[in-house]
């Protein structure tokens, strides 16, 4: 083996970040470095973050075979010295600088003192010529203007050189600050890593180095814009990635992914289950109103002919999903949030219009549409855009690939509804005195002013009952002095929902009633229904 052999080579180039694997809790970073070949080539990762953790620490060579991988925990003295260095030489230069305005400054000053000096001996000089009746008034012009000229010349010079003054002095505390701030930072620690290789002489190999790193997160954001002829919506996807380790990322290929490393990998743990008793008093039992939303499981919508970014890069990952941002990314390790654009997606659209005037009198405009994306969409907030600009942000649900999901476009002020309390809670006697009959009614008031046809879904609710001696009826039939339930609509017992979906020609107006009774057992303390 000859002496160039035994050379240890070590990276000339300098690593760079070329590859990151953003987790919502955390990041996997990926550097490069290219090395010479030789029987222990080693390329020489420095700087990375004080966050990373240690046992994430590997390694993959494009030639050859990894001989080591070694990683150590220091302070960044050495790699803050060459800028301490060009630091403290400049505070040096300018040190100088100052001593020199100085002096200059002092040099003015005692100009301006002789100058003072100069002026009292011309005014010495006159008062004794004025005794004299020959005076020469030539004479004293020119005295006095020598004087006043040097006065003037050396204020001048004193003015300009407490001005540099000022602003060196300024300059140096600049200067001071930096160099304490960089004191501060090179006390901080940092993680140097060296990856050995084996491979042939006379070429060169790129040597990764991949490791996991807290302070980075990202979360998704969205743009949903309605086309004008009312057939699409185009859903664009994006991220908020946000990383503090100190790291910057330039021109790196993000990759986002959905999965908790811990979370992911570790199985969770059963835990004991107890069974105990205790004795409880006899209760009445109590008629309580019960407001809740209820979530609806939808099916997958098949196949979607949406149309797809052609350049959504998507990966599956058993319990998570990858997903690739098209271009490179610039991060800052400083915490600063960076908005990246992740794919568009433009979908088939069913709009319509749909009001629900116990939770509000108005009159939305939905869109029924089915997730085409390659990706479930994770919760996030979301922008609304209709044609005339933006028109609101609301958050968006998780939502599964090939999911059926709703987005809403804002208001639309054309079509009015209001809701009026006819009948509440008025107590009528059953059979037997057994039970007590609680009666229920409302109107709807609908206005079309768009001056267009339009089809309104109308939806209000009735209680769900769940107990068996508790039931709970919509009013089709009822006296001329009592409300009924307007026909044409759509019961859903699951959730209680009543639906009509009204055709409204222009400057049409519609009323629609609803009325339903509850009948309960009378042994029940029903204060709270």
């Amino acid at each position: 083996m000859n002496v160039l052999s035994t050379i240890l080579f070590l990276a000339t180039a300098p690593t760079t970040v070329t590859q990151v694997v953003v987790y919502p809790d955390r990041a996997s970073v990926t550097r490069t470095a290219e090395v010479a070949c030789g029987p222990r080539a080693t390329a020489r990762f420095s700087g990375i973050p004080p966050a990373v953790d240690p046992g994430s620490f590997r390694a993959r060579t494009s030639l050859g075979a990894l001989a080591g991988l070694r990683a150590e925990e220091r302070t960044r003295a050495e790699a803050f010295a060459p800028e301490a260095k060009r630091l403290d030489g400049e505070l040096r230069k300018i040190d100088g600088e100052r001593r020199a305005v100085a002096d200059a400054q002092t040099r003015a000053q005692e100009a301006a003192r002789r100058a003072q000096q100069l002026s009292d001996v011309a005014v010495g000089a006159v008062s004794r010529e004025m005794a004299d009746a020959a005076t020469a008034l030539k004479s004293w012009d020119q005295a006095f203007d020598s004087v006043l000229r040097a006065r003037l010349d050396a204020g001048a010079a004193a003015v300009a050189e407490s001005g540099r003054l000022r602003a060196i002095d300024q300059r140096r505390e600049e200067l001071q600050a930096h160099r304490a701030r960089l004191t501060l930072s090179a006390q901080r620690k940092e993680w140097l890593a060296e990856v050995m290789v084996t491979c042939p002489e006379g070429q060169r190999a790129t040597v990764e180095l991949t490791y996991l790193v807290g302070g980075a997160s990202w979360e998704p954001a969205y743009e949903a814009r309605a086309d004008a002829a009312g057939s699409a919506v185009e859903l664009s996807t994006f991220a908020t990635v946000t990383q503090a380790t100190g790291e910057d990322w330039s021109r790196a290929k993000v990759i986002l992914s959905t999965a908790v490393p811990r979370q992911n990998a570790t199985p969770p743990e059963p835990q004991r289950l107890n069974v105990w008793a205790e004795e409880r008093a006899k209760e009445r039992k109590v008629l309580v109103r019960r407001d809740e939303a209820v979530e609806h499981a939808e099916e997958s919508g098949g196949e979607s002919k949406d149309a797809i970014d052609s350049r959504v890069g998507v990966r599956a990952q058993g319990l998570s999903v990858q997903l690739s941002v098209p271009d490179a990314a610039d991060v800052p390790g400083d915490g600063t949030p960076v908005r990246l654009f992740v794919a568009r997606t433009k979908m088939k659209a069913r709009f319509s219009y749909r009001a629900a005037p116990r939770m509000g009198p108005f009159v939305f405009r939905v869109a029924e549409l089915v997730n085409g994306a390659p990706f479930p969409l994770l919760p996030g907030p979301l922008d609304a855009f209709r044609p005339g600009g933006l028109i609101g942000r609301y958050p968006l649900e998780r939502v599964a690939e090939g999911a059926r999901f709703e987005l809403t476009f804002g208001l639309d002020e054309g079509l009015r509804v209001k809701r009026t309390v006819v009948e509440e809670v008025q107590r009528d006697a059953g059979f037997f005195g057994n039970t007590r009959r609680f009666r229920f009614g409302y109107r709807f008031e609908l206005a079309n002013q768009a001056g267009r046809t339009e089809t309104v879904e109308l939806i209000d609710q009735v209680p769900v009952s769940e107990m068996d001696d508790v039931k709970v009826a919509i009013d089709t039939e009822a006296p001329r002095d009592r409300v009924k339930t307007t026909p044409g609509f759509e019961a859903h017992p699951d959730d209680g929902r009543v639906i009509w979906k009204l055709a409204l020609q222009p400057n049409e107006k519609r009323t629609i009633d609803l009325a339903f009774h509850v009948d309960v057992p009378s042994s029940y303390d029903s204060g709270g229904l």
